[in-house]
């Protein structure tokens, strides 16, 4: 039986890019690899790539998502505007993840 990978982010989460050339950027995750350990965010544009045929015919233009390393982003605090790292706590044993700045539950 294959053990589910760790990961303190979740689908839907609001995320920063904290390295890269797209650093900076807010947006919302939409899906999650785990054996890769990369992201896709919502707000970001997609790549434009251009695939060549063999037999000599126009090249195809296509649309491919940038796709970002889980350890390039970190969550963001909506009611605080700031990044932060989370920690968890278990309240009446069931286990939530908070914000180590502020002290705040992740919604």
């Amino acid at each position: 039986m294959k053990k589910k990978q760790k990961c303190h982010i979740k689908i839907g989460d609001k995320v920063k890019i904290i390295t890269g050339d797209n650093k900076g950027i807010i947006g919302t995750i939409t899906t999650i690899i785990f054996k890769k350990s990369i992201v896709f965010l919502k707000e970001l544009s997609p790549r434009i790539k251009y695939i060549k045929n063999t037999q000599g015919g126009e090249p195809k233009k296509i649309e491919v998502q940038f796709p970002i390393h889980i350890s390039n982003i970190m969550l963001w605090d909506i009611e605080s505007n700031t990044s932060s790292k989370i920690g968890y706590k278990i309240i009446e044993e069931k286990k939530y993840r908070y914000f180590k700045k502020s002290g705040k539950l992740v919604s």
